[in-house]
């Protein structure tokens, strides 16, 4: 495993990270020694990653906001920084996916999916941003989707609200970046989760016909989004901005033109 030393005692924010990706992004920011934020909607789901972390010998607290609304994101942040210092990279993460038919969309479903997944990073990145520019050091990490560039069936909302996200996480690379303050997205592709595991035994074939799809012939895991969520925030990626590095075992690679 690659070793990060310059992330020992950064204090990173990894939002929506009670399980899943979040949870497995959460555990590799300790593997090297970094102290992890971590939020969710409830203190149950974000107490269940922290004492995780703590079982790894690393400092975690919880910090758990709706990131759909600005003030509970203010509250939070304020909180955060005055308990643990400045937050040195913040983690994009939270989301839902509700599967509904563009003609049976209900407004709830549509406000809720972009207030979490398109605002969220908007109320997060507003807090968070400043404290980054005055210090002219930072870094975000925005996890995308490949719905950001095609969207499925019963899917509309959910890849209109990751396509905006994309385009603000880009925003923030091409305004902040002058700043010190480095903005990329991870895009997973089939990554197997306790959320998505039930979907993918749901059918006797379904599993075998994901996997036909994906190039190196298997679905991903958190861990493999983890390892480039933090490579992002490494000194080895002091470059690296505004890019969208896929984790999709190769999902696109012939759907979509470089």
């Amino acid at each position: 495993m690659a070793s990060y030393p310059e992330l020992e005692d950064r204090v990173v924010l990894v939002t929506g990270a009670g399980r899943g990706i979040g949870r497995g992004i959460a555990l590799a920011f300790a593997e090297h020694g970094a102290r992890v934020l971590v939020n969710d909607l409830t203190d149950e789901h974000a107490r269940e990653t922290v004492e995780a972390v703590r079982a790894t010998g690393a400092v975690a607290d919880a910090v758990p906001a709706d990131v759909a609304d600005r003030a509970a994101v203010r509250a939070m942040v304020s909180a955060a920084v005055e308990r643990h210092g400045e937050i040195d990279a913040l983690v994009n993460n939270a989301g839902i996916n509700v599967v509904s038919p563009f003609l049976e969309l209900s407004d709830d479903v549509w406000e809720r999916t972009q207030r979490i997944h398109h605002w969220g990073l908007f109320y997060c990145a507003q807090e968070v941003a400043p404290r980054m520019v005055a210090r002219g050091d930072g870094s975000i990490v925005v996890i995308s989707s490949p719905a950001a560039v095609e969207t499925y069936e019963g899917q509309t909302h959910y890849a209109s609200a990751k396509a905006g996200l994309q385009m603000l996480a880009f925003g923030l690379a091409w305004e902040l970046g002058g700043s010190g303050v480095r903005t990329n997205l991870v895009s997973p592709g089939w990554i197997e989760t306790e959320l998505n595991r039930e979907y993918l035994w749901s059918e006797p074939d379904l599993r075998e016909r994901v996997v036909r799809q994906i190039p190196l012939g298997r679905t991903g895991s958190p861990e493999d989004v983890a390892r480039a969520v933090v490579w992002l925030c490494t000194n080895e990626a002091a470059y690296v901005n505004g890019a969208v590095l896929r984790v999709d075992g190769g999902l696109l690679a012939g759907r979509l033109k470089a």
